[in-house]
């Protein structure tokens, strides 16, 4: 499907332009003419929409980003589909991404860098506060505004993407980059992966490059999980130790050595930000300034004495020079004229380096002129050599030899409970091909490997496909309602179906008994799976200030000196007006919302009831 300008969505939302595009949808610019503002519309690619997992994750993502408020997150406004369109309405936020900043600067200024990431760590902090991770920190995400502010784009969407990414391959190579090694292992990411991401942007902006690069994602991501960073220093030698030491640890591959959370990274760069006009400028100031005074002591004589030797040594390498041209004529006319002859040695099966020892004892060298492949013949071995063995040649022939790759098929690793990523790296060091297909599972965590076909220990011939199943987890299930149930029974149901309890939340309530649910996000009906987060809304009771206050005269038909008793039962609760003997007067009373006003006569010891009024009165 292609969208065109001047389309409406929703009835509300009409496209105007396309402003750019991204690893999960084209992004217009628009007009909420409701509100008559302009707005950013997301509308997914169209093979994310025939996939009803994807879709139902990102629904969740998109509603749960749309809670987070603050002003370094860009908001999301809406989400909606209209004839098979699914797209999400957020701020419209005019800038350039960090990433295009970064490319046209090969890299930013110590107080540049710092602010804008500091302005990102608070972005983190908030929607951490509520329990969303971010997933995919990268400087594309991260939108740089005219007069310098941070605006972070696509909170939580990325858990709705992890798992087509790398099917639609449209924008794993930019996320891997950032990815932490938890993510490029397959597991599942929390506030530290948000860390390693931004020490990653962190790194970038210091140096002009990223920590990791190569051909493939593959790739990529193994050297997230094996190797050691650069130090940024070692490419920015600018760069303050302090600084340089805040950039590793963000980027720590052990999490328990890792900043915690981004308050923490926070905290230590405005340490150092209020420490840096410190003694290191002075003392490299004065260092420079000490080194130069000493080299300018006694240049002009170091300058003869250099002179006079280098006078001596040109004389002195012009005679050696003579003597070798003598020396090497001599040899190559003898070798030209006399060159004995060797038998060549027989040198099948046997290793390159056996084979190179063998030949040089004779004064015979060794080529390798081709590869094949060999069931017997062990890798790194001689199949075949030319000139073949027991003929003369004379010697410094080199002798050209065909080497064994080895066999050209390999054993099927067991990949049962394997990330997608190990399962695909184990399989492409054996020289086997994965395809993937997924499936839900009650007894496999999602992202795991389900089965294999073939299975384990079965040979095949290299470049040959294996066929991995993915779980999905779980089978999603209609969300049940909350409404009325009490805090505790809910959060035993929640509980039973492995859902997460994430935010609890308390409104006054008229009709909703106190610690009882008034509504819950996702609506019931809504299909969850285990391990999506649940919100609930808890009932406070009563609030006297959003009840409707109504005045009441009682006017007892009973003769003076008679005891009497005036009950009230309103939306608060019970309670006794009057209680005595009567005089004659009218009783006021004030009732809360709805209810009845209750005018009782004691008699023989017992109150009767003489009259029974209702407010507010129904309408005639």
């Amino acid at each position: 499907m292609r969208e065109t300008a001047d389309k409406l969505l929703g009835d509300r939302y009409e496209i105007i332009e396309k402003i750019g595009e991204g690893g999960m949808a084209r992004v217009y610019r628009g007009i909420d003419r409701r509100l008559n503002r302009q707005v950013a519309i997301k509308i997914l690619y169209e093979q994310f929409v025939n996939d009803p997992e994807f879709l139902r994750r990102f629904k969740h993502e998109a509603k749960a980003s749309a809670m987070l408020s603050h002003p370094a997150i860009v908001n999301v406004y809406d989400e909606g589909e209209e004839n098979g369109v699914h797209f999400i309405v957020m701020e419209y936020v005019q800038g350039e991404t960090l990433k295009k900043l970064v490319q046209q600067k090969g890299g930013l200024g110590l107080e540049e860098a710092i602010g804008l990431t500091l302005q990102i760590c608070d972005a983190l902090i908030h929607a951490h506060s509520g329990n969303v991770i971010h997933r995919d920190i990268k400087p594309q995400n991260i939108i740089i505004t005219p007069d310098g502010r941070v605006k972070v784009t696509d909170f939580g969407i990325a858990r709705a993407t992890a798992d087509v990414t790398i099917t639609h391959g449209r924008s794993l190579m930019g996320s891997v980059h950032y990815s932490s090694p938890e993510q490029a292992r397959g597991s599942c990411a929390d506030q530290k992966s948000d860390v390693y991401s931004l020490g990653v942007v962190l790194y970038e902006l210091l140096t002009g490059s990223v920590p990791f690069s190569g051909e493939s994602p593959i790739s990529i991501a193994l050297k997230h999980l094996q190797e050691d960073i650069v130090p940024p220093m070692e490419l920015n030698p600018a760069l303050p130790r302090e600084l340089d030491r805040i950039v590793i640890k963000a980027l720590h591959k052990d999490r328990n050595q890792r900043y915690a959370n981004a308050q923490e990274l926070k905290n230590d760069l405005e340490g150092w930000l209020e420490g840096r006009e410190g003694a290191f400028r002075l003392v490299r100031r004065n260092r420079r300034l000490s080194g130069s005074l000493d080299n300018d002591e006694g240049q002009e004589e170091g300058m003869k004495k250099r002179f006079k030797l280098k006078k001596v040594f040109f004389l002195v390498a012009a005679f050696a020079a003579v003597l070798f041209l003598l020396w090497g004529g001599y040899a190559l006319l003898k070798a030209l004229l006399v060159v004995p002859e060797v038998t060549v040695p027989d040198l099948f099966d046997l290793s390159y380096e056996e084979a190179e020892i063998k030949l040089e004892e004779l004064g015979l060298g060794l080529e390798i002129v081709g590869e094949a492949y060999d069931e017997i013949i062990l890798p790194d071995h001689i199949i075949s050599q030319d000139p073949p063995a027991e003929r003369n040649v004379r010697k410094e022939r080199v002798i050209g030899v065909t080497i064994s790759l080895g066999p050209n098929s390999a054993d099927i690793p067991d990949l049962t409970g394997r990330s997608e990523l190990e399962a695909r790296l184990m399989l492409r060091d054996a020289g086997l091909e994965m395809e993937v297909s997924n499936e839900y599972s009650e007894s496999v965590s999602p992202g795991l490997v389900v089965r294999q076909d073939p299975g384990k220990d079965f040979r095949l011939t290299k470049g040959e496909t294996v066929h991995v199943i993915i779980s999905r987890g779980k089978k999603p299930f209609s969300l049940r309602s909350f409404e009325g149930w009490s805090l505790e029974d809910a959060q035993e149901w929640v509980t039973l179906y492995g859902l997460v309890l994430r935010n609890l939340g308390e409104e006054s309530s008229s009709d909703v008994p106190e610690g009882h649910i008034i509504s819950q996000f996702p609506p019931a009906g809504e299909m969850v799976q285990s391990g999506d987060p649940v919100d609930l809304t808890i009932s406070k009771g009563h609030d006297p200030g959003l009840l409707e206050t109504f005045a009441i005269q009682i006017h007892p038909q009973v003769p003076i000196g008679r005891i009497i008793k005036v009950v009230l039962e309103d939306e608060i609760g019970d309670s006794t007006v009057f209680e005595g003997v009567f005089q004659g007067q009218t009783i006021d009373v004030r009732g809360n919302g709805s209810g009845y006003v209750t005018l009782m006569e004691l008699r023989d010891g017992e109150y009767f009831v003489i009259d029974t009024r209702k407010f507010p009165r129904d309408s005639d």
